[in-house]
């Protein structure tokens, strides 16, 4: 009986860690505001208004006030086209232009995991 128990535990922390992994690679279709656990707990969601010279950040406004989002060489850049028939894609930081909303999602480490921007 305490093998089954054993056998038993192995598949269901198998399947967990599975359903993890595959979760950031869903997020490309899932839209802004709608990432469950995520939207509004742990993101921002606004308007890009600057990007860094040195092409590290980006400043958006999120409500009433300004929100400078640092990037790294893990943040993914998402696009989430509003144009009927235009697949989502994944972009880079040169798509992260003024004027386009944006979603954030900041991680419990303080890391940007990624970003979202709505293209046109």
């Amino acid at each position: 009986m305490t093998r089954h128990f054993g056998i038993l535990a192995l598949l269901a922390s198998s399947m967990v860690s599975l359903t993890a992994a595959g979760h950031p690679a869903t997020e490309l279709y899932i839209p802004i505001g709608k990432s469950p656990g995520i939207s509004h707990v742990k993101s921002y969601i606004g308007q890009i208004q600057s990007l860094s010279a040195a092409q590290v950040g980006l400043t958006m406004m999120v409500g009433d006030s300004a929100k400078y989002v640092p990037f790294n060489e893990s943040t993914k850049i998402y696009l989430q086209y509003e144009t009927p028939g235009k697949n989502n894609a994944l972009g880079r930081y040169a798509d992260c232009q003024a004027g386009r909303n944006a979603e954030v999602y900041l991680a419990d480490d303080g890391k940007v995991r990624w970003i979202k921007v709505l293209m046109p």
